[in-house]
């Protein structure tokens, strides 16, 4: 567990654009990186499996059929280091891809869904480096914002199973009108897939720490109540208005959004929750120069590259 772990903090966990797959492949060429097809040992194996049962085959995509796809996954490994978040998935022939391509009246293989995945794990390492060339693809107005996840990490006695299911369908109201489920292998998480929201696609709520252990993570007993909630916001990839996700930063939208999530950690029974990882990473994203020190270079969210950041007379991304 690294030191700077805390039980009530949150932080974007994923982030995912689309962008024009010829020009990926020149940036990351610039880079001096390579693509590679995704195989079964990789750290970003069991991430790309949660990816292709969300993404590749939505059911609101009726006038395609599903037997027909045959999703192409690469990464792009950035930097040294095993976390999947030192890792860059790209995703072809899915049919939201189709779509965008169709509204550009281009080749249905020109787009690929660019994921960014780990990026908020207090008890995994997060190279800066990584962080730096995320950036490059994050800052371009014409790689679109698709969707982003944010997490809140907390502690509760309170257990995730079948039993407490309706009580917790009840809290989450009217988020939850329209249904919660839990996976059929007995996993303990609650799914909300339908969320009475415009913004919200997504609600899931999981045992992080049986989650980590059945991965055969080291985690340490005393986070044995170490629970995860995770709100997914989906965009407009074919609005006018959607120039990538650091322009979206820079809209009040996303303080508003803020709002919203507070009502549902409230309703979650999640109190005491801190802003500042959020905020630091968000102004990592903005001005890499939050980054351009020596503790920060050394561990991104290390307990010194946070301390630096409180301290820095830099302008930074501030949550009202």
């Amino acid at each position: 567990m690294t030191q700077n772990a805390t039980p009530h903090s949150q932080g974007i966990d994923t982030i995912r654009v689309i962008g024009n797959y010829a020009n990926t492949l020149k940036i990351v060429e610039r880079m001096g990186l390579s693509v590679t097809i995704a195989n079964k040992n990789s750290p970003t194996s069991q991430t790309i499996n949660n990816l292709l049962k969300k993404e590749a085959y939505d059911p609101h995509k009726t006038r395609y059929k599903v037997e027909k796809f045959s999703p192409v996954v690469e990464v792009v490994k950035l930097t040294k280091g095993k976390s999947v978040s030192n890792y860059m998935i790209i995703i072809r022939n899915i049919p939201l891809l189709f779509d965008h391509s169709i509204k550009h009246k281009v080749k249905k293989d020109n787009f690929c869904l660019i994921v960014f995945a780990g990026l908020h794990q207090p008890n995994k390492k997060i190279e800066s480096e990584a962080m730096k060339l995320m950036k490059t693809f994050l800052k371009r107005k014409t790689f679109k914002l698709q969707s982003i996840d944010l997490a809140i990490d907390y502690q509760s006695k309170e257990a995730i199973n079948k039993e407490g299911l309706e009580s917790f369908k009840q809290r989450l109201e009217p988020y939850s009108k329209r249904g919660v489920t839990m996976p059929p292998n007995k996993a303990t998480s609650y799914y909300i897939n339908k969320v009475e929201h415009f913004t919200i696609s997504r609600i899931l709520c999981y045992d992080k720490y049986k989650k980590a252990k059945q991965q055969k993570e080291k985690i340490p007993i005393e986070w044995n109540e170490w629970k995860r909630l995770e709100i997914t916001l989906t965009f407009d990839i074919m609005s006018k208005n959607n120039r990538g996700f650091i322009d979206y930063l820079n809209l009040i939208e996303l303080n508003e959004i803020l709002e919203v999530f507070q009502e549902i950690y409230k309703k979650a029974k999640i109190k005491n929750y801190s802003h500042t990882f959020l905020e630091y990473q968000l102004s990592s994203f903005i001005d890499n120069r939050f980054m351009n020190n020596r503790e920060s270079k050394e561990q991104f969210n290390s307990v010194e590259a946070l301390e630096h950041y409180r301290t820095s007379n830099f302008r930074r991304y501030v949550l009202s």
